[in-house]
């Protein structure tokens, strides 16, 4: 089934992804669910998020090519490559893509409008520069364990991997910042994107409350963290939970007179450990299907906590089209993640679903002017995989 040709806003910038894990193709299918060409240069038929990936969505709408970077051919056909592309995003240890001569300077020497986003753990410089780790080792570093989790239990890993993602977005930012600066310079340039200093930027208002006070905190340690009764959460009879975020006094105060119990309107900055707890006993007596019933059309700023299941079959999000199928591509019917930013003029859209690893090489070499017998001799020699004789 043949793929449509890209129409979205990005349409026509060529982004080469020598990324692996989250971060890198995380930002890199964000740019190409509107439009962006992202060919993915790859070492070998495995991925760092493993197996076959057809499924998968994070690839969705990229093309691959798998090419041997520490061959003195392969690079030559990198460096042709690059000599097309706007952007390359990386997300190698800091030197790796100096050893390999795929460097943002390297590059530059072909083509001065490069943009070249390199996502690390900890950034190019500093002490931590050439230290190893993962999502919970940034958003470590970051104060973010510090702060979240019941009081006195100790650090909670978070939900999501806050640095990866939160990576992952700065690069796509970034690198349309850079865009944008472009059409007035003429010039690319290098963009350092850090996981660890993008965990402490998706936190602002913990650092705010900090800067303010000037007190260390940790869980429970201000209203936001659930150090007060009205911005907490709750078990239900049937073991599950509700969230009540009723910061402000008009919400707070219908939430206290749907409990029967008013006099509670004058506890909701009340950081005493009784008053949470004399609520919690009042969501004890009923299910988590009958404080929806009560709260959920009200002005308490009330919501269950699902669990991810639920979440997928959650009314709001699926009229948001934020869990999809991609069966209408082709490929094994799956859900996945839908496209978050609703756009009235130009939308996001799936074009192509998550190539297997190497499989638009023939077509990637043409468009930058190899012939067949020079791509069969690659393949022959290993600096390229993915193409069969049959295909040329």
């Amino acid at each position: 089934m043949m793929n449509p040709p890209a129409k979205g806003p990005l349409k026509g910038l060529k982004i080469l992804d020598l990324s692996r894990m989250l971060p890198g193709p995380y930002c890199t299918l964000l740019l190409a669910d509107f439009g962006a060409d992202v060919i993915m240069i790859e070492q070998g038929s495995g991925s760092g998020l493993g197996g076959r990936r057809t499924d998968f969505y994070i690839f969705r709408n990229k093309r691959s090519i798998v090419l041997d970077l520490k061959n003195t051919r392969g690079r030559e056909v990198f460096y042709r490559l690059a000599a097309t592309a706007d952007v390359i995003v990386e997300g190698f240890r800091p030197g790796v893509a100096e050893r390999l001569e795929i460097d943002y300077h390297t590059v530059q020497r072909i083509n001065r409008r490069i943009i070249y986003c390199s996502i690390s753990g900890f950034g190019q410089d500093g002490p931590y520069r050439d230290r190893v780790g993962h999502d919970i080792n940034y958003v470590a570093l970051a104060g973010l364990l510090s702060v979240t989790g019941k009081k006195g239990q100790g650090p909670c890993i978070l939900g999501t991997q806050v640095g990866d993602v939160g990576g992952g977005i700065f690069g796509a930012f970034s690198i349309l910042v850079a865009v944008l600066a472009r059409e007035k310079t003429g010039e690319g340039q290098y963009i350092d994107v850090s996981m660890m200093d993008s965990a402490i930027a998706l936190n602002p208002v913990s650092f705010f409350e900090y800067f303010l006070k000037g007190e260390v905190f940790a869980q429970g340690g201000y209203r936001l963290l659930g150090s007060v009764p009205c911005y907490n959460t709750y078990q239900t009879k049937d073991g599950k939970y509700i969230s009540i975020g009723a910061l402000e006094p008009k919400f707070w105060t219908t939430f206290c007179y749907k409990l029967n119990r008013p006099d509670l309107i004058k506890k909701q900055n009340d950081t005493s450990k009784r008053i949470v707890d004399e609520i919690q006993k009042i969501f004890l007596s009923k299910t988590q299907a009958e404080w929806n019933e009560l709260l959920g059309s009200e002005d308490v700023c009330y919501a269950p906590v699902l669990n991810l299941q639920e979440t997928s079959d959650d009314p709001q999000v699926c009229h948001r089209d934020m869990i999809i199928d991609n069966h209408t591509l082709g490929k094994t019917r799956i859900k996945q993640i839908g496209i978050a930013p609703k756009f009235s003029i130009t939308p996001g859209e799936i074009r192509r679903p998550s190539p297997d690893p190497g499989q638009d090489t023939e077509e990637i070499l043409m468009e930058i002017g190899l012939q067949s017998p020079e791509i069969f001799e690659l393949k022959s020699e290993g600096v390229i995989k993915g193409v069969t004789p049959e295909a040329l």
